[in-house]
C-alpha cells in the first residue's frame, strides 16, 4: 500500500528500540512503556512548510498517543500532522 501525505502530514515508520548490555546482550524496549515513539520519515506531503524543515529517513520523535495508527501484519506506520512531530534526532 503506497501513501502519499497531503496537507502538512508526514508518514513514518515506526522504529522499534533495542539497545545493548555491556556482553552485547540485546534488550528490546518495549514501547508500550514510554510515552513517545520513535520513527522515520518514508513519505512527506508537498507543503512548503514540511520541505523546509523535512526530508526521507530524517529520525523523528513524536507523542505515542498522536497520529493515525496504520498497520497490518508486514508493517506499522502513522500519518502524523507538522504539529505533532516534537523533534528531529540528529547524528
Amino acid at each position: 500500500m503506497n501513501i502519499r501525505p497531503i496537507g502538512k502530514r508526514v508518514l513514518v515508520e515506526i522504529i522499534t528500540l533495542e539497545e545493548k548490555t555491556s556482553t552485547g546482550i540485546i534488550l528490546i524496549q518495549n514501547n508500550e512503556e514510554k510515552n513517545y515513539r520513535i520513527g522515520k520519515i518514508i513519505s512527506l506531503s508537498n507543503d512548503s512548510e514540511i520541505v523546509g524543515q523535512f526530508k526521507v529517513n530524517d529520525k523523528i520523535i513524536f507523542s505515542k498517543k498522536s497520529g493515525i495508527k496504520i498497520s497490518n501484519s508486514s508493517f506499522e506506520k502513522t500519518l502524523l500532522e507538522l504539529d505533532e512531530i516534537l523533534g528531529v534526532i540528529e547524528n
